[in-house]
């Protein structure tokens, strides 16, 4: 048999959970067709002697719907063997809407997920009305990886609401319109519908957003769809441990019979509640339904520096300050007596925050717990810890570590799953599933697109509380099944040639950088990994050492045709 693609020599793990083997993986028409010793060569050939062999990683959770049109590769996610990400979560989407009403789906989506209005107006065509012809103008890019969205709720408001979609709640007629476009958008491919419940997601004006403003009764009636047609997934943003929403969200997978999904992380405030949310699941299950919780595999942090975002930039001074191109900010940070005035700024403040918790400038800098990013799997030491060392204050230790390496040093700032035995427990949860990137949104405010490459560094090689076999069946066949992607996540004949290859003893992320090369200017944080030697995608090598192929063979997932129900 010809074969376009062998994968030579390499250590399987096929994403089931089974033992390795040592196989060769032949691939023809972007298919699995054998594994196995294979005598006859591929028309392209991986060696991968000493490598691992895997199922590409699936991103449950992440927000490229925009960021789709001015990056075909799927940027950070695809740097971390990703072959499948899932997008329009929380209930942000750019469609439907109609180019003459996309301010209104913009305002929910540009604070609430770091995502610039500029760079939304400058690189996205804009040339589509329903979801429906969204996915059709996706479907059409070229693309590096693979796509599936949800319709989102916020979007949605607007589309059938207009303004009074971020003030009122919706009439009987207008939820029924909002009903028929839902239905319209999972037989077109919509994988699911999401929305947002947290007070956390707010515009630029400080409202809320769009879904937040709906009645519970708006938010039943379109989960409904889901159930009436007997397919898709309902995801919230929500408190899992909130007593009354785990109440309403049992009720809607019993009647839609449909997988409701919503985050589930340790929070230091109420260090126990976690396990109200791992109940929640259980229960769930007990009655029949099935509720999954996306979840990380670290903390949940802010990434903190000058060329992207400090907990200073709302001071008066430094605002001044941070107007400035970098090089005069140097020269200011090198004065003795501007350097001295913002370093009491920086102590003192005055300090005003919200409750956005991804907003760097939102937080008072907590000092025992603002780490310097020396290493990207290790335990960091605190700006506070470095400061008793060297005498100084944790501002001082701040801006000489950012000069010291001419602004590209990079600090983060936890804000939940600081307790890692409870991030175990959680992981290891039958009713979890690792989908928490965000990738494509908070570009400038976190870098979570490495969540596969910390896991297989930190939790299984460094640490060995998860045998490589259990990592890469998370990582593929879990993700797989939780959001019904049939033919994937697994290495197994007939199935999609979704493949990374990669080396066990060197994969992990590196520490991240930033550009400013987003459509309108903007800045984003970029972090690359070790260790990958090659990315496949539906039988095609996108990602070849490190390097970025010319192929784009992505394709858009729709629902209703390629997921099974």
């Amino acid at each position: 048999m010809a074969y376009d693609l062998v994968i030579r020599g390499g250590t399987v793990l096929d994403g089931s959970g089974a033992p390795r083997v040592r196989a060769d993986v032949g691939i023809s028409g972007g298919r699995v067709v054998a594994i196995g010793p294979l005598a006859e060569r591929g028309a392209q050939e991986i060696d991968a002697d000493g490598l691992f062999v895997a199922p590409g990683f699936i991103d449950g959770h992440a927000h490229f719907d925009a960021q789709i049109f001015w990056d075909a590769l799927g940027n950070c996610a695809s740097l971390h063997g990703v072959t499948t990400s899932i997008m329009g979560n929380c209930g942000f989407t750019i469609a439907p809407t109609p180019a003459t009403s996309k301010d209104l789906a913009i305002r929910s989506i540009e604070r609430a997920e770091d995502i610039s209005r500029d760079d939304m107006l400058v690189g996205v065509p804009w040339t589509w009305r329903t979801y429906a012809d969204y996915l059709d103008a996706v479907d059409q890019l070229p693309k590096g990886i693979n796509f599936a969205g949800y319709v989102g709720h916020s979007a949605l408001r607007c589309f059938v609401m207009g303004e009074r979609a971020y003030t009122d709640e919706a009439t009987p007629e207008e939820i029924a319109a909002m009903r028929a476009e839902v239905e319209a958008a999972l037989r077109a491919g919509a994988i699911g519908f999401s929305t947002s419940r947290i007070s956390q997601h707010r515009t630029v004006d400080d409202g809320p957003v769009a879904s937040y403003v709906a009645s519970w009764e708006e938010v039943e009636a379109l989960a409904d769809v889901l159930g009436d047609l007997g397919t898709g997934v309902f995801q919230l943003a929500g408190d899992i441990t909130n007593a009354d929403l785990q109440a309403a969200l049992t009720n809607i997978a019993l009647r839609t019979k449909r997988p409701v999904h919503l985050a589930c992380v340790w929070i230091k405030d109420r260090p126990e509640a976690f396990r109200s949310g791992l109940a929640f699941l259980d229960n769930v299950a007990a009655l029949g339904g099935r509720a999954v919780a996306q979840v990380h595999v670290r903390e949940l942090q802010n990434v903190i520096g000058f060329r992207v975002g400090l907990p200073y930039d709302r001071l008066p001074q430094w605002q001044q300050l941070r107007a400035l191109p970098l090089g005069e900010q140097r020269a200011a940070l090198l004065g003795a007596e501007s350097r001295a005035a913002l370093v009491d700024e920086a102590l003192h403040g005055p300090y005003v925050t919200t409750n956005v918790t991804a907003e760097v400038q939102a937080r008072l800098p907590d000092y025992e717990n603002l780490r310097a990013l020396f290493s990207s799997t290790e335990a960091n030491p605190s700006v506070a810890e470095l400061a008793r060392q060297r005498q100084t204050t944790p501002p001082e230790i701040l801006i000489d570590l950012s000069l010291d390496a001419d602004f590209d040093q990079y600090f983060t700032q936890p804000f939940a799953n600081q307790n890692h035995d409870a991030i175990e427990e959680i992981l290891r949860h039958p009713h979890t599933v690792i989908a928490q990137s965000d990738s494509g949104a908070h570009v400038s405010q976190i870098m979570d697109s490495s969540i596969p490459t910390y896991f297989l560094a930190h939790w299984v090689r460094d640490k060995e509380r998860f045998t490589w076999e259990e990592a890469i069946s998370m990582l593929t066949s879990r993700p797989a099944h939780e959001f019904g992607l049939s033919g994937r996540g697994l290495l197994r004949e007939g199935y999609v040639a979704d493949v990374v290859v990669f080396d066990p003893e060197t994969i992990g992320p590196r520490l991240p950088s930033a550009l400013s090369d987003l459509p309108a200017g903007g800045t984003r944080l970029v972090q690359e990994a070790d260790g990958i030697r090659a990315s496949v995608v539906s039988g095609q090598v996108l990602l070849d050492n490190g390097v970025f192929t010319a192929a784009r063979p992505g394709q858009l997932i729709r629902g209703n045709r390629e997921l099974s129900h």
